[in-house]
C-alpha cells in the first residue's frame, strides 16, 4: 500500500503570481534559511582552470562574500555553506555533489543556491551569467531522488541513466513540479539584479539531457548560478578581482533578500485549517460543521493518503481517526481512485494540516482538485 501513495502529484503553481509561488514556503516558524553551495572543492575537484585561476576558489570566495553581505542585509536570515574551505564533501566525485543538497533538505531550506563559473572552449567570446534550473520538459522530468550515481561526470547524469519506472522517480517528479515555478521566479530575480550592475544575463537555462546532481535530490527550491565564463579573458579578470567578486556577491545576496522578503510579505490565514482530531463525543458537533465546510469547497487543495485501482471503504479501520474527513476523488492512471483528507482553499492551509496528517500517513502529499476530480 505504501507504493500506492507515491502516485504522481499534479500540483503546478502559477509562475508569475507571488501568492501562488510563495504560499508553499510561507509558514516558517524557525525563520528563513538559505544554503549556499560553493561548487567543487578539494584537490580532486578544482573545476575549470584558466590562467592558473581555479573555479573552486572563485566559487568559495564569492560564496563567503555572499554570506558576509547577507549578514548585513538580512541579519535574521540563517545562512549555511556546504563548505567553508577548500575541501571535498566526499572522496568519490559522484557522491560529492549528492551531499550538497542533503544539507538543504536537513535544514528545510527556503532556498538552495549553488555557485559555479562557466567554461566554453568552443567560443571564448561567450560571456554572461546563467541561472540553471530543472524543468518540466519530458527529458528533465527523469530526475529522481534515488541518488543515482552520475555516470557521465561528477556534475550530472544523463537522462537515459535514470530509472523512470521507479516509484521514487514519480515522487521526485511531484517535487519538481512544485518547485519549478519558484525556481524560475528566483532565477528572474537573479537575472534582474545582475543586469542592474551592468552584467549581461543569459537568462534561465535548461539542459534537457542533463540531470544536475546538486539539484535533483532537493525537496525545496534551488538553482545553479554560473557567475561568468572563465574562457572569456575579460570576464575571468573581472571574476578574479575583488571588485568583481563583491559585485557578483552583491547581486546574488540582493536577489536572496528580495526572494525572502516576498515570502515574508505573504499573509497566511491558518484559521480555517482542519487539523486531524482523535475521535471523542465532544468533537462530534464540531466535525459535522467541518465536514459541511469542506464539502462546500468545490475547488482547492487536498491531501492524498493513498490510491487504488478499485473502490475502498472509508472507515476507521483503514484511515483511523482521520476517516471523518477522508473522501474519494477520481484521478488518472491505473490507480484512479484517490483517497484524500480535507479540502482547503489555499495551499498554505493544506501544508499546515499536512504536518499532522503525515504522523499517520508518512507519504501523504498535497494535490489540487476541482469537484471530486484531482487535477
Amino acid at each position: 500500500m505504501r507504493k500506492l501513495t507515491l502516485i504522481l502529484c499534479a500540483l503546478v503553481l502559477t509562475i508569475l503570481s507571488t501568492n501562488a509561488w510563495a504560499a508553499a514556503f510561507v509558514a516558517s516558524p524557525k525563520g528563513r534559511v538559505v544554503v549556499i553551495d560553493p561548487g567543487h572543492g578539494g584537490p580532486s575537484r578544482p573545476g575549470a582552470i584558466r590562467n592558473s585561476v581555479k573555479e573552486k576558489d572563485l566559487n568559495l570566495t564569492i560564496s563567503l562574500e555572499v554570506r558576509r553581505q547577507l549578514a548585513q542585509k538580512m541579519p535574521k536570515l540563517e545562512v549555511y555553506l556546504t563548505r567553508e574551505s577548500d575541501k571535498e564533501l566526499h572522496p568519490k566525485k559522484e557522491n560529492d555533489n549528492l551531499q550538497r543538497p542533503q544539507l538543504a533538505n536537513q535544514k528545510q531550506a527556503d532556498l538552495f543556491v549553488s555557485i559555479h563559473a562557466n567554461d566554453f572552449e568552443s567560443d571564448r567570446s561567450v560571456h554572461g551569467v546563467e541561472i540553471i534550473v530543472l524543468s518540466l520538459d519530458g527529458a528533465t522530468q527523469g530526475h529522481t531522488k534515488r541518488r543515482t550515481v552520475a555516470r557521465d561526470n561528477e556534475d550530472f547524469t544523463h537522462i537515459d541513466n535514470i530509472d523512470k519506472n521507479s516509484m521514487a522517480y514519480i515522487e521526485a517528479l511531484s517535487m519538481l513540479m512544485n518547485n519549478d515555478p519558484i525556481n524560475r521566479t528566483f532565477g528572474e530575480i537573479v537575472s534582474t539584479k545582475f543586469k542592474a550592475i551592468g552584467r549581461k544575463s543569459r537568462g534561465i537555462k535548461v539542459y534537457p539531457e542533463k540531470v544536475w546532481t546538486v539539484l535533483y535530490p532537493l525537496r525545496g527550491p534551488g538553482v545553479i548560478i554560473e557567475v561568468g565564463f572563465m574562457t572569456n579573458a575579460a570576464e575571468l579578470e573581472y571574476m578574479n578581482s575583488k571588485r568583481g567578486q563583491q559585485q557578483i556577491a552583491g547581486a546574488i545576496s540582493d536577489a536572496i533578500v528580495e526572494y525572502m522578503k516576498r515570502l515574508d510579505q505573504m499573509t497566511v490565514d491558518q484559521s480555517s485549517s482542519v487539523a486531524p482530531q482523535t475521535e471523542s463525543e465532544s468533537t462530534v458537533a464540531t466535525k459535522s460543521i467541518e465536514r459541511s465546510t469542506e464539502q462546500s469547497l468545490n475547488e482547492g487543495y487536498t491531501i492524498q493518503l493513498m490510491a487504488s485501482a478499485t473502490h475502498l471503504s472509508i472507515d476507521a479501520k483503514r484511515f483511523g481517526a482521520l476517516n471523518d474527513h477522508v473522501a474519494e476523488f477520481t484521478g488518472k492512471g491505473t490507480y484512479k481512485y484517490k483517497y484524500c483528507y480535507g479540502r482547503y482553499s489555499t495551499l498554505a492551509q493544506a501544508k499546515n494540516a499536512l504536518r499532522s496528517v503525515q504522523e499517520k500517513f508518512a507519504d501523504a502529499y498535497i494535490v489540487q482538485y476541482i469537484g471530486n476530480n484531482l487535477k
